[in-house]
């Protein structure tokens, strides 16, 4: 059980139950066991009056005159009776009828008192008070009973009221211990919608008004996301001046290799050509390959429509020579949960590579399911299947001096295995030309832009 919730729920809930069973039972014995007393005073006062009225004579012979004892024990099966065992005779009430008390004077003692259940008269359950006494010398027993059936009916309806009560008032503090407990774990769930909205890239750190037992928790998350976001940052300034900084002597080393001195070397000159071009490509690819490690960082999600629209703009206006029709089909306001930035390349490198390629025309679609998928399709030259079987097995290692649809393919290749996603290349069927089909699952799939959190 790894639920905070759960566990002080059920903690809370276990020690709710157990003190409620343990009132009840204390309740219920307490009253039980003062009713007993009650009834035992009842029944030594009574077996007191038969001590004084009982009458033995010098032969051991006891008697009762009747008339001193209360009508309860003359009315046949009244609930009250009793016993006087004599050494001679015994004297049973009248209210026993035919019937008599099931008792064991063998093991009495003098003096003891002896109080028990039995069945009496009808199965009445009963009470009995007991005593041995000396009287004028002889051992007389003394048995007094009272019936207990009502007692024992009304204790257990009210044992049962008693636990429908403290039932019913368990569920409600159950109740008010759940609502407490959530109100109470709230900000915990308000800092987990954050981390939500954090990664989606709407929010840059978490709202650090917490309870003091969330707060340091939430204070160091913010520390570790400020740091990270630093760190990333330094990288790409790093890798930009990196990248301005290789500029210049690939520049030398290239205008070098057109110098007078080299032209009668055909040979050199081609070796710091070819050499000087492949050093350029591998920086630009590598420096681009490191970017996306910022994949990680609280950035904006990719919405397809409003990110999408300067890019086309931009293309229109640098292949406006080449007055080309764009044919683009995506969904409008949905927002994906994919990086920005790395979309943005990505879906750069393949509309710039068909533009620069296309004759007259360029399609790009979009679809939005679980995952995102990209048809980009143009109506140029296009690759030949030799061609494409080639790069697909040469992957990332594509460079950018590949005939064709090379230029880019490398960077978007990457982009695309860093989301696990899945890539296509082909002819397309409609315009003729190169055709090329991405797919990139979505883990949380994608909302509409105006969907609240």
């Amino acid at each position: 059980m790894k639920s905070i919730q759960a566990r002080l729920g059920v903690g809370l809930g276990a020690s709710l139950v157990v003190l409620f069973a343990f009132q009840w039972f204390v309740v219920t014995y307490t009253i039980s066991h003062l009713t007993d007393e009650i009834f035992r005073t009842r029944l030594e006062h009574d077996a007191q009056s038969l001590m004084a009225a009982v009458i033995v004579v010098d032969s051991g012979k006891i008697s009762l005159p009747f008339a001193s004892i209360t009508d309860v024990y003359q009315r046949p099966f009244s609930g009250h009776y009793f016993r006087i065992d004599g050494p001679v005779n015994t004297i049973r009430s009248r209210s026993l009828w035919d019937e008599d008390l099931k008792v064991d004077n063998m093991n009495m003692k003098p003096g003891k008192v002896y109080m028990h259940y039995i069945k009496g008269p009808l199965d009445q359950p009963m009470l009995v008070y007991g005593v041995k006494i000396n009287k004028r010398g002889k051992e007389l027993t003394i048995h007094a009973a009272h019936d207990i059936s009502d007692f024992k009916s009304d204790m257990l309806e009210f044992r049962i009221s008693y636990a429908t009560i403290s039932a019913s008032a368990l569920l409600i503090l159950i109740f008010i211990q759940t609502v407490t407990i959530r109100r109470g774990l709230k900000p915990i769930s308000q800092a987990q919608k954050q981390l939500v909205a954090m990664r989606r890239g709407e929010i840059r750190k978490l709202d650090e008004d917490a309870p003091v037992e969330v707060q340091p928790l939430v204070m160091e998350i913010n520390r570790l996301v400020n740091l990270l976001s630093e760190r990333i940052e330094r990288s790409r300034n790093a890798l930009g001046n990196l990248a301005h900084a290789l500029k210049a002597p690939l520049t030398v080393m290239n205008n070098t290799a057109n110098r007078e001195e080299l032209k009668k070397q055909a040979e050199i000159k081609e070796t710091l050509l070819h050499q000087t071009d492949y050093m350029r490509q591998l920086v630009e690819r590598e420096l681009k390959r490191a970017r996306l490690a910022g994949v990680s960082e609280p950035g904006k999600y990719f919405n397809l429509s409003k990110d999408l629209a300067p890019m086309i703009s931009m293309l229109e206006s640098i292949y406006r020579e080449k007055d080309l029709a764009l044919d683009i089909n995506l969904p409008e306001n949905v927002v994906c949960n994919l990086d920005r930035e790395d979309m943005m390349e990505l879906l750069g490198n393949l509309l710039d590579n068909a533009c620069k390629f296309a004759k007259n025309m360029v399609r790009f679609t979009a679809k939005v399911n679980d995952a995102l998928v990209v048809i980009v399709e143009d109506d140029g030259p296009g690759v030949e299947k030799e061609k494409i079987k080639e790069l697909l097995k040469r992957g990332v290692r594509i460079d950018e001096s590949t005939i064709g649809h090379g230029l880019g393919l490398s960077i978007v290749k990457d982009t695309v295995t860093h989301y696990k996603g899945t890539l296509e290349m082909g002819r397309s069927q409609d315009l003729r030309g190169f055709k090329i089909m991405i797919t990139l699952p979505l883990q949380e799939g994608c909302r509409s832009a105006a969907d609240p959190e």
